[in-house]
């Protein structure tokens, strides 16, 4: 019974949280009360955003940005949290485990009271590592390593997702080849990048638990083997269906130049192939391919209000630009839970922790709660084909 009663009281203040990020600054009408500004006599709260801002994945790391700092646009519009200003700190990771390190240790010296980010995940396990000795929470927009959060991670347990883990996707892109496209062929493709080796091995581990072959070609881009090469092992394989993990980059280029060799092989590939980048490198020979992604967030309900806000700005609300609004919203609805009885309240990256897993939170994603490692309760993946240059459900 305590526990029923406990529940009932956080789902009850966390719908008014829900209510005070969105019910002031700019959605009200004229002749509604002036919304507080925050209160200068309160220290500010600064949360950190790590992003790759240069390099391959900065299409991903700007999205990053648009979302987290549309997000904190929106909360001191609403008089801050609790009277306290947001303040967004930025760092380029350059999607790399060295800077996102260095990045992290700047934070930390910054006294940040939780980061939203990394996008790459070497990024977010190095940055974890130095989070959790300082009991700094990070909700990541991107990241889906198993690793992050798996068992007792050495980050103290302090890391959330707004995404899903690889284990989904390999394992419903596994499923895809059993249902639809059994009796082909199977060949692998990644690039040197801890994201794409992770979702390798999982997909490789559910086509096996899937009794269906081993592949008949495996294959790592890289200075030593090129696009070109690359597809003519492919077709001298006879492969009939590549599970294709790569950066935009190195994906789009090798889908062309199998597409130029006359193979027709259909092509699945994780969330990375869902960049606009891909689909401008593949040209039109991206069309076909399939991309296990999370339900298009511009497709919620919940996320109307933010799009046509972000839209009438003239920013870009898809990619990931919503999975970072939502970390800020999950973020600073725990926050706002945890000083509203003292505002100047100091906050406790290991009690923001604790307050996150026993919350559901009402996001532009939906209803979002969480499990005892950080992972997403529900999380779901569905499946999208490149068709006339734009990403569409299938």
């Amino acid at each position: 019974m305590r526990k029923l009663v406990l529940g009932l009281v956080a789902l009850v203040a966390f719908a008014a949280t829900v209510a005070w990020f969105w019910t002031q600054g700019g959605t009200r009408g004229t002749g509604s009360p002036a919304v507080p500004a925050p209160s200068a006599s309160l220290p500010d709260i600064v949360i950190g955003l790590g992003a790759p801002l240069s390099g391959d994945q900065a299409g991903f790391g700007e999205q990053l940005r648009i979302g987290a700092e549309f997000a904190v646009q929106v909360i001191n519009g609403n008089g801050g949290i609790e009277g306290r200003k947001v303040q967004l700190l930025i760092r380029d990771d350059e999607c790399t485990a060295e800077q996102a390190a260095r990045v992290a240790a700047d934070f930390v010296a910054a006294k940040v009271a939780a980061v939203i980010g990394h996008f790459c995940s070497a990024a977010s396990l190095a940055a974890a590592q130095v989070y959790g000795p300082a009991g700094i929470v990070m909700i990541t927009p991107a990241s889906s390593d198993p690793r992050l959060t798996q068992g007792v991670p050495a980050s103290g347990g302090l890391v959330f997702r707004t995404v899903w883990r690889d284990d989904y996707q390999g394992l419903v892109a596994a499923a895809l080849v059993k249902q639809t496209l059994a009796g082909k062929k199977i060949g692998v493709v990644r690039d040197g990048s801890l994201y794409a080796q992770q979702l390798v091995a999982t997909f490789k581990a559910a086509t096996a638990k899937l009794e269906l072959p081993e592949a008949a070609a495996d294959l790592e881009l890289g200075a030593g083997l090129s696009a070109k090469a690359a597809a003519a092992k492919l077709k001298s394989a006879g492969v009939g269906v590549l599970f294709l993990a790569a950066a935009p980059a190195s994906a789009g280029p090798l889908v062309k130049a199998l597409r130029e060799a006359g193979v027709t092989a259909s092509i699945i590939g994780p969330d990375s192939l869902a960049s606009p980048d891909f689909g401008q490198s593949a040209g039109k020979a991206a069309d076909g391919a399939i991309v296990t992604f999370a339900r298009n967030p511009l497709e919620y309900p919940t996320a109307a209000k933010a799009v046509e806000r972000l839209l009438a700005a003239q920013k870009d609300p898809s990619g990931y630009a919503l999975n970072a609004f939502a970390a800020a919203e999950v973020l600073t609805a725990a926050m706002r839970l945890e000083v509203r009885s003292n505002p100047a309240t100091v906050l406790d990256g290991r009690r923001l922790a604790a307050t996150i897993r026993v919350n559901r939170f009402s996001t532009v994603l939906g209803e979002l709660a969480y499990d005892a490692n950080g992972d997403l309760a529900k999380p779901g993946v569905v499946y999208y084909v490149w068709k006339g240059g734009k990403l569409t459900a299938m």
